[in-house]
């Protein structure tokens, strides 16, 4: 699978609300692309990458007028339960891996510039066909050089994800005998020993 999405930061320092919508930092164009490689039953490894920018009316740690981007860079291992419901419409999944988070200097900042991240994430994919879908997904991101302080942050997305299904395990169809040349011939016998067999 991949992606594109939407983001929407939660960077406000204020972790026991992390609902604060009033406080969420947020583009008009999606900032997120993401790849997910299916390995096996429900298990899948997902790379991704976000942009997002700092509103300085919004709150960063409780403090305005900050400036500045925030750039992400994930990969995370993920569980869906997608055939557990009958390989529907709803396919929900959790996650946890590592990144690295770097933000723009800003010295009233006080998160690091540069931090280390442990990811858990928790999405679901809405599929309205086999191949196409969309993404919700939060994922809490523990900032490694000051763990839980500054430098965690909560991001959330919205977007569409396209799916690419794997053939079934079958051998392609250049593979299968009827594309298979026979080297050997057999010989017709025929009756008198005089004549020579002919070939076929």
């Amino acid at each position: 699978m991949f992606g594109a999405s939407w983001v929407i930061l939660d960077d406000d320092g204020l972790g026991t609300n992390p609902f604060n919508f009033g406080q969420y930092h947020s583009l008009l164009y999606p900032t997120r692309a993401f790849f997910d490689k299916y390995i096996y039953q429900g298990w899948s490894v997902e790379g991704a990458g976000a942009f997002s920018k700092y509103n300085p009316e919004k709150l960063v740690n409780d403090s305005l007028n900050i400036t500045g981007s925030l750039f992400s860079f994930d990969a995370n291992i993920k569980y869906s339960a997608y055939k557990l419901l009958g390989s529907g419409l709803i396919d929900p999944y959790i996650g946890f891996g590592a990144g690295a988070t770097v933000r723009s200097l800003d010295t009233r900042n006080t998160a690091k510039s540069f931090s280390p991240t442990l990811n858990v994430t928790l999405g679901v994919n809405l599929w309205v066909s086999n191949n196409f879908g969309f993404q919700v997904q939060s994922a809490a991101k523990l900032g490694l050089t000051d763990f839980f302080k500054t430098s965690d942050y909560f991001q959330h997305t919205a977007g569409i994800v396209i799916r690419i299904q794997k053939p079934d395990g079958s051998k392609s169809d250049f593979g299968k005998s009827k594309y298979n040349v026979k080297k050997k011939h057999g010989k017709i016998k025929i009756k008198g020993g005089g004549k020579k067999p002919k070939e076929s």
